[in-house]
């Protein structure tokens, strides 16, 4: 486990890990493919920053370096962002 992260970080997290896999499931059923990879693309390092304790992973940096290039191609995603920032800032 990630011991930079706070628990509502992780919680952010699994959240937004959630969003993105149903994401995922729905532009597969609408035959959406690119879509469907932008988002795996971006989402399948989360895990990593859950897990690895490296002081290049920090939620801020993958929304900067996953999230944000996500929501520029697919700006109906923006909604992520605030998944995000609300769930870290819950408490």
């Amino acid at each position: 486990m990630n011991e930079r992260l706070s628990g509502r970080d992780v919680d952010a997290c699994l959240l937004l890990l959630e969003a993105a896999l149903v994401q995922i499931r729905s532009a597969c059923w609408s035959n959406e493919v690119d879509k469907a990879e932008a988002l795996a693309d971006a989402f399948h390092n989360l895990p990593r920053l859950l897990r690895e304790s490296r002081p290049s992973w920090t939620v801020g940096g993958f929304e900067a370096l996953f999230l944000d290039r996500l929501i520029a191609k697919y700006p109906e995603f923006s909604a992520m962002r605030d998944t995000l920032r609300e769930g870290r800032d819950r408490g």
